[in-house]
């Protein structure tokens, strides 16, 4: 199964934005993911059209399952 993080900020507008991470490890831990994003503000490395990322909002992550058939 191939996960995907999805980090959910908000920005210095009070606008939401959000970063999504491909190929995230399924054993990722609550902690982990929060200081990944404490990471991510503290930087500030991330321009968006909504201002600065400034504090955390949510986080999710999103398992998907693929079933490939093949037909000769």
């Amino acid at each position: 199964m191939e996960y995907s993080l999805t980090l959910n900020f908000v920005t210095s507008e009070g606008q939401k934005a959000a970063i999504r991470i491909s190929d995230v490890k399924s054993e990722i831990s609550q902690e982990q993911i929060s200081a990944l994003m404490d990471t991510i503000i503290e930087k500030d490395i991330f321009i968006t059209s909504k201002g600065s990322l400034v504090s955390k909002a949510s986080a999710q992550l999103v398992g998907k399952n693929t079933e490939k058939y093949d037909f000769k």
